[in-house]
């Protein structure tokens, strides 16, 4: 029995070192890859449009305001060159479209598309939240997403690249996060339909699944006023009843934010450059502590995830 124990250990711990050291392989030339960010004007697409740039890529860098695009030039090399695009509109994604290709030298295709844009939306107890509520999140997380990738794709194809797309743990593991976590596992659903129509046509399709990073998407200053204030405006009195105190509820979910989420968002950078720089990138990226505990809380039986991420009873039993 001691035998046995001993060797699926070893064999484990063979396994583990083997993906670390097939995923450190890197692709080469950098210098003549193209990448088209959405999402740049701050955060993770900003950070990561900066990072490629200093490691010699040429980057597309998708910004929504003139603004945005002004600042980005500054501090930055030529090969980086600022394109509007909105996701939530056709009409950008197709201009945008439309002046990648003309910047691209001829016969070229791009590397990589990051869909990076997002929006956070209301969170907290769904039953308040509106169609419109939904589909203002949705617009950008998942319709956005999809639209800029069927655009795209072709390019991407042509260079046999990847697309890496931003989902969230909120994706994997729904616990009131309202549409923004709806939109996510929206996200992981296409992404796994198009990894694997694209399986045996030379583009890889890789997900960042981060927890909870000090971002411009995820600004939580005064956020339960507002937030009970939204509830009280709109919830029924038996809906009232139901949910109880949700100011005390608020409070612990977004004091637990405030406290523990981290303001450096280099590893969220590090693995979107990891899924396109390795040769043999990872299907899914769980970035930070708090995602790789709630992707553990996601294996577990339904039951028991339920048990510690169900919403407490009014009477706080």
């Amino acid at each position: 029995m001691i035998w046995i124990i001993s060797a699926g250990a070893l064999s484990i711990i063979t396994i583990f070192f083997l993906d670390r050291l097939i995923r450190s392989f890197r692709v080469s030339n950098y210098w003549d890859k193209y990448v088209m960010i959405t999402g740049c004007s701050s955060g993770f697409g900003e950070a990561l449009a900066r990072h490629l740039d200093n490691l010699g890529f040429n980057v597309f860098a998708g910004c929504r305001s003139a603004q945005a695009m002004e600042a980005l030039s500054k501090n930055s090399s030529g090969r980086l060159v600022p394109i509007h695009i909105d996701v939530r509109e056709n009409q950008s994604i197709e201009s945008a479209l439309a002046e990648v290709k003309r910047i691209l030298p001829e016969g070229r295709g791009l590397w990589g598309l990051v869909n990076n844009a997002g929006v956070l939306g209301i969170v907290g107890i769904s039953e308040v939240l509106t169609r419109e509520d939904f589909h203002k999140v949705f617009e950008v997380n998942l319709f956005g997403l999809i639209e800029t990738t069927r655009h795209f794709l072709p390019l991407v194809r042509q260079a046999r690249g990847r697309v890496v797309n931003m989902s969230s743990i909120a994706g994997r593991i729904a616990f009131l996060s309202g549409a923004y976590g709806t939109s996510k596992f929206g996200v992981e659903a296409y992404s796994d339909l198009l990894r694997r129509e694209m399986y045996h046509r030379g583009v890889k399709v890789c997900v960042l699944e981060p927890g909870g990073y000090k971002t411009s998407l995820s600004d939580f200053n005064n956020l339960t006023p507002y937030l009970v204030q939204l509830f009280d405006e709109r919830a029924t009195e038996e809906m009232k009843q139901c949910y109880g105190n949700v100011r005390k509820l608020y409070d612990k979910l977004i004091a637990s934010q405030v406290q523990y989420v981290p303001n450096d968002i280099s590893p969220v950078v590090e693995a979107y450059t990891h899924a396109l720089t390795s040769s043999f990138p990872r299907t899914r990226y769980y970035v930070g502590k708090d995602a790789n505990f709630l992707r553990l809380i996601s294996c577990m039986p339904t039951c028991l995830s339920d048990l510690i991420l169900a919403l407490p009873s009014s009477s706080g039993a």
